[in-house]
């Protein structure tokens, strides 16, 4: 049991899984202003742009103080560690390579859903 992260193409197939990535999601919801209760959340493509450059400005700057500025963890049921461990700095790097296979292969107009289940 666990925070379990889910990024869809309009409902057609999964494009992309996180295990408790709390920071991404926190990102998400923050971004987004949407209610963090599980239900599928749009997520435009420029969206996804921006959450990739800000994961490769975090891993650039390798700095815990703007990491916790600009991708902090976010706490919640099962969401995992709120540290600044190897699993954040891993799921940051897995982030911006799932990320830019998505936004290669997609078109300018492509939908997206996030859905986190916990």
């Amino acid at each position: 049991m666990g925070l379990d992260m889910y990024l869809y193409e309009k409902q057609v197939h999964e494009v992309a899984y996180w295990r408790k990535a709390n920071a991404i999601h926190g990102w998400i919801i923050n971004k987004t202003g949407a209610i963090d209760d599980c239900t599928p959340i749009y997520i435009s493509k420029q969206l996804l742009i921006q959450l990739r450059d800000d994961c490769k400005k975090v891993l650039e700057e390798d700095d815990a103080e703007y990491a916790l500025e600009l991708l902090p963890p976010t706490n919640g049921f099962f969401f995992g560690s709120y540290e600044l461990d190897n699993w954040y700095w891993e799921n940051i790097k897995e982030t911006v390579t799932k990320l830019n296979q998505i936004i290669d292969e997609s078109i300018d107009d492509q939908e997206f859903e996030y859905q986190a289940s916990w």
